[in-house]
């Protein structure tokens, strides 16, 4: 069943654009913060946030997208979903919801496209297995989405803006919330990434600890981070199906937001708009998010991770396949050249 915007939603809404209305929520492009504030100046073709997709569109690493698999590592199928793909649909949906909230689509896109820039091969197995050896041998844990903005901000040294490497960091899509709600923006670069550093720091002494902390300070990375589970939900079930894991009969979700991708993402984009229209968060209903939280704690067994994915391979062949290939890679795992 495909849901629709309420009729008092979408009467406001139409009004609103009516009135050429702007939410006073949305990120401003003036608003940008970098650490070289000399550099990269806005102007009419390239405004601020586009400025940062460019920059992560043009990165050698933004290639690699396309061979690393969403969810099912040592599966010969070019029909199952590659990360370049994932990142484009978790951009698309988010955008398609930001535009109607009336928030920043290029902040969106920008976040969007380089949330995953830093992730292992082989899925959550994969950062699980790298960080166990990082830890292991330098004290530190390895998380894709700190490694993300590592690879932005440290490695290539984009001077990408704040906005976008804080909605890197805070997208992890593996805590489901009710509400998002941003904390509040920083006065200045020189806070902010003081701020930013420190969260860095913490995330790789910390681990897990630290990362569930992690909390946007823009109404636009909220978006991105619950478009990210959307994104994935129905898209690794098909997968599955894909993959001949599970039958396409399988039961995988209540009733609240759908059984296939499509209805899934509606539903979802659906609800949020109801509930969070004109808001400065977002917002999910009971339903919604009673039936998220189901579909995607059975969707992490539709993911592979340690159970329909021991049908591919087994955690110890991950296990020594990453052992050995880190023999190879520096800790930095990419640079310049």
């Amino acid at each position: 069943m495909y849901k629709k915007l309420l009729p008092e939603i979408q009467e406001q809404i139409n009004e609103d654009k009516k009135a050429r209305k702007e939410s006073p929520f949305k990120t401003q492009n003036q608003e940008v913060l970098r650490r070289d504030s000399s550099r990269d100046k806005e102007n009419l073709w390239r405004p601020a946030f586009v400025r940062d997709t460019e920059k992560i569109l043009h990165l050698p690493v933004y290639n690699r997208y396309a061979d690393k698999t969403q969810v099912f590592s040592f599966y010969k199928n070019d029909d199952i979903t590659r990360r370049a793909l994932h990142v484009q649909l978790v951009s698309r949906i988010a955008r398609s919801i930001g535009s109607v909230l009336g928030l920043n689509t290029d902040l969106i896109e920008a976040i969007a496209l380089g949330h995953d820039i830093g992730h292992t091969p082989f899925g959550h197995a994969g950062e699980s297995f790298l960080s166990e050896i990082m830890e292991k041998e330098i004290g530190v844990f390895f998380n894709h989405n700190i490694h993300s903005a590592r690879v932005l901000d440290v490695i290539f040294k984009r001077n990408i803006s704040l906005q976008t490497l804080d909605g890197i960091i805070c997208h992890n899509g593996e805590f489901e919330l009710k509400e998002y709600k941003p904390v509040s923006a920083p006065k200045s670069a020189e806070e902010g990434f003081a701020r930013f550093d420190s969260q860095i720091s913490d995330c790789d002494t910390k681990g897990n600890d630290a990362i569930k902390k992690l909390v946007p300070i823009t109404l636009e990375a909220c978006v991105v981070r619950i478009c990210d589970m959307i994104a994935y939900l129905g898209k690794d079930r098909q997968d599955a199906i894909t993959a001949k894991i599970i039958e396409k009969e399988n039961d995988f979700s209540t009733s609240g937001i759908g059984v296939f991708n499509a209805e899934i993402i509606n539903n979802l984009t659906v609800d949020i708009i109801n509930n969070s229209y004109g808001k400065n968060y977002l917002l999910l209903s009971a339903e919604s998010f009673e039936a998220l939280k189901q579909a995607k704690k059975r969707g992490i067994t539709v993911s592979c991770d340690l159970n329909y994915r021991k049908k591919l391979w087994s955690k110890e062949k991950a296990g020594k396949v990453m052992g050995e290939l880190m023999g190879y890679v520096d800790y930095c795992i990419a640079n310049e050249e």
